[in-house]
Formats: structure tokens, C-alpha cells, sequence
């Protein structure tokens, strides 16, 4: 293949930074990090990290920052990939909004490195895991259910990435149709005095949703899955493996939310089900949802004290269900009664790196990971859900 050399346009804030050393180089991407950008050695033998650029790419590139975290930014592409393609989005630039920060590559090669980075943890973690797929989106685009923008009164949209500067975004490809609408709607009142910025406030958050009319103006929204999509993917995963697993005793859900997984469970067990959450909002909308089978429970599961003091006692033979936020198992010890006497356990995770300690300390509780299939809930980004089921050794 001929070498072709692209020039890559940086972004006058990236121009106008002040790097503390800079010095040009060109290297070959050898891997992703966890958080998507490009991984070269430098001549001097450091690795930095390269956003938008790809695995096997040629790259020439500027270091522009030193230490443990080397930083880099792209000059020109030497020998680009061929999975490269031209980002949908207008914003999708160094600098701009950084949302989507894999646009620039085809959807099946993202679900192929996605796929390839969880092979790679189960290799770290010895698991003779019998299944390993990723279920991707049928809508690489036009996907998001949900989004949060932030306004001056002057300009609406995101944050660019690495800053405090409003993206003045006027259309964005990720997310639905009505979404979209809503972000339109927006813009007309514009400018805004009532969303400026103050003395006590650096902008006005604005969170908008498929399922609800009103815009929430510097309110705190209820978690809900960002692709409805790929949810209902979750949701019948989740169905089918509840089906096969053996009977439980009792259900545990830990970090049950306002009840996205609780409904599943409660359609396929015939047990109790004692559903764990520290938010009193998200418990609200799950008692609303008038599961009979279910006995919402307010536990900090971050909080020691609070799973010691207020957690019901743990028994044998119960099932475990938990979809945690990032940081996962965070109180692992004070859990253990519950994993060391579980059947099984379903764990669904938004973080890898923190699945992976979770998935080590789990067999360390006595159970063995039957499967990790990944799931894309958001295309065009590096995130990947891992959907994983623990049984008990022997």
C-alpha cells in the first residue's frame, strides 16, 4: 500500500495552548487505551496517548505534555486506516465537543476492538468464559434517548473535552428524532438571560428526554439507560439467562435504580426479590412501577457503615443481580455474606476496568464466570456494557 500522507487541522485552542515541552515524532499506534485514544512509543522509550487516531495507523505526532500520563497531539496521518471514514458530526474535531470520539472510523471495526478489548481481560482474568460476543446497535446513529446540555444564555450545547468552553452546537448525530426537536426548540430561545452564567453558577444545566415534553433546567434527572435500543437488548438478555438458571431461594438486586432490571427479574422468578438502591428518588419511581413481588430496600452500597448497619441478612441459595455504576463493587468486603453464599450472580457493568476486579474478587467468593458478552450502548464512543453471569464452584 502507498504511503499518503493527511494533514490534520488543529483547532485554534489547541494552537493556543502552552505545552510545557513539545517535540515532533512519527511512531505507529500499537493499541487503544481504555478510554479510546491511540498508544505510540515515543523514541525515548514513553508511551503517549494520541486522540483520533487508530490501532496500526503511521502517525506523525507532537508530545506535549510529560509524566506518567504523556499526552500527544496528531500532526498528519503517514499511513491512515482503511476502516477510516469522515465523522457525521460537524463537531467532531480536536478541541470541539469530544462525545464521539471513535466517529471517525466505521461502526464494524469499533465492535470489532471493542469485542477484542474484552477477549483481553478475560485472557488477564483465566476465565474459560463460554461465550464472548458483542451485541452492537442496529442504529449506529440517531440513538441517544437522553442528552444534557449546558447554556450561558449566549451559546447551548457540551463541554469540549479537556476545558470549560460551551460547544455551540446546533445538530447532533447521536441523538433521536425527538431529541433532536427538543435541542431545536431550545436554540429559539436564545439568547436566554434566565441561563447565564453568575457568581454562583458557571452555567445552566439543561436535560432533555424522549419520554418527558419539559426540558429539566438545573434539576437532577432520574437515571435511565441512554439508548432504548440497545436497553431492550439488555432486558432480553437478561430474561433469557434468568430462565436458565436454577431457583433461587431469594432475589438480591443490588443498585436496582428506579427498576430497569427489577421488572425483568420480577416477570421471571417466583421468589422474593429484595431490591437494593441509596437514591430515594430512583426508589420512588421503582415503587411506582407496583412490582408485587419486590421489597425496595435504601442502602448506600458505597457507604461500609451503611451496608453493615441497614443490609437484610444474607442466607444460602439466593441469586444476585447487580448493574452498578463506574465504580462498581466499591465496598467488596462488606458485601462478601452476600456473593460467598449467592448460586449465581448476574453482573452488568458500564466500566471494564472495574468488572475486572469485581470478576476477580467474585471467584474469589467461589464462583465461576460462566459468560462476558459485551453490549454497544453507545456507538461512536469506547464504552462498552459487559454483561456477565457468575455460578457456583462445583
Amino acid at each position: 500500500m502507498s504511503r499518503r500522507k493527511v494533514k490534520i487541522n488543529r483547532s485554534d485552542a489547541s494552537r493556543l495552548s502552552t505545552p510545557v515541552l513539545k517535540d515532533r515524532f512519527t511512531g505507529v499506534v500499537r493499541d487503544l487505551s481504555t478510554d479510546g485514544r491511540g498508544v505510540v512509543q515515543a523514541p525515548d522509550g514513553q508511551v503517549v496517548f494520541v486522540a483520533g487516531v487508530w490501532q496500526g495507523e503511521e502517525v506523525e505526532i507532537e508530545r506535549s505534555r510529560r509524566g506518567k500520563s504523556a499526552s500527544a497531539e496528531l500532526i498528519s496521518l503517514l499511513q491512515p486506516s482503511e476502516a477510516r471514514r469522515t465523522p457525521e458530526c460537524g463537531y467532531h474535531r480536536e478541541g470541539s465537543c469530544g462525545g464521539c470520539p471513535w466517529m471517525f472510523v466505521d461502526y464494524p471495526t469499533q465492535l470489532k476492538q471493542k469485542q477484542a478489548r474484552l477477549e483481553k481481560v478475560l485472557e488477564r482474568i483465566n476465565s474459560n468464559a463460554a461465550s464472548c460476543s458483542m451485541l452492537g446497535a442496529s442504529h449506529a446513529l440517531a440513538y441517544r434517548n437522553r442528552a444534557q446540555f449546558k447554556s450561558n444564555g449566549v451559546k447551548l450545547g457540551y463541554v469540549a473535552q479537556g476545558s470549560h468552553e460551551i460547544v455551540d452546537v446546533t445538530y447532533c448525530p447521536v441523538l433521536n428524532e425527538v431529541n433532536q426537536l427538543h435541542l431545536e426548540v431550545l436554540r429559539r430561545s436564545l439568547p436566554n438571560s434566565d441561563w447565564r452564567t453568575s457568581k454562583n453558577r458557571q452555567w445552566t444545566t439543561i436535560d432533555i428526554d424522549d419520554e418527558r415534553g419539559t426540558p429539566l433546567v438545573n434539576q437532577r434527572q432520574t437515571f435511565r439507560q441512554g439508548n432504548s435500543e440497545q436497553n431492550e437488548q439488555l432486558r432480553a438478555w437478561l430474561r433469557i439467562r434468568l430462565a436458565h438458571l436454577s431457583r433461587p431461594d431469594a432475589v438480591f438486586e443490588l443498585f436496582c435504580g428506579s427498576g430497569n432490571l427489577t421488572e425483568v427479574i420480577a416477570e421471571q422468578v417466583d421468589v422474593p426479590i429484595i431490591a437494593i438502591e441509596g437514591d430515594e428518588t430512583c426508589l420512588k419511581a421503582l415503587s411506582a412501577r407496583n412490582l408485587s413481588k419486590v421489597q425496595p430496600v435504601r442502602i448506600n452500597l458505597f457507604s461500609q457503615h451503611s451496608i453493615v448497619d441497614n443490609m437484610p441478612e444474607s442466607q444460602p441459595g439466593i441469586g444476585v443481580v447487580l448493574d452498578p455504576p463506574r465504580d462498581g463493587l466499591k465496598e467488596r468486603e462488606a458485601l462478601k455474606p452476600w456473593f460467598t453464599r449467592a448460586q449465581w450472580v448476574v453482573y452488568v457493568s458500564c466500566d471494564l476496568t472495574t468488572w475486572e476486579r469485581d470478576a476477580a474478587f467474585l471467584q474469589s467468593c467461589g464462583l465461576d464466570l460462566d459468560e462476558a458478552s459485551g453490549l454497544d450502548m453507545f456507538p461512536q464512543t469506547p464504552h462498552i456494557e459487559t454483561l456477565s453471569v457468575f455460578t457456583r464452584r462445583g
